[in-house]
């Protein structure tokens, strides 16, 4: 058989607290952060301009040949030395440049 309490009975109610049960809700969220990283290329194209320098040489030789004409006068006589008094054949006449 059942026992009943009456109604409004002065009994004390026992309380019965159990440990705190921990929960662990994780979220998760994204961010963007940028890193920028510049580079560069720079393309130097090198020219060599390369002077040959020539120095031709010539050599040319030349001959002069002067003369001269020498009259020494008339003669003054056998033995003696002197020029002619008009030039011989063959030989120059300084008074009308012509070879005689």
């Amino acid at each position: 058989m059942r026992h009943r309490r009456p109604f409004g009975c002065g009994m004390p109610t026992q309380t019965v607290v159990h440990p705190t049960k921990y929960n662990q809700v994780n979220t998760c969220t994204e961010s963007e952060v940028k890193h920028i990283h510049p580079s560069h290329t720079n393309c130097v194209n090198h020219h060599l301009v390369k002077n040959t320098h020539y120095f031709p040489h010539t050599t040319s030789y030349q001959n002069t040949v002067d003369q001269v004409n020498v009259y020494g006068g008339p003669m003054q006589g056998p033995g003696q030395f002197g020029g002619f008094s008009q030039p011989g054949p063959g030989q120059w006449n300084p008074q009308n440049n012509m070879p005689r």
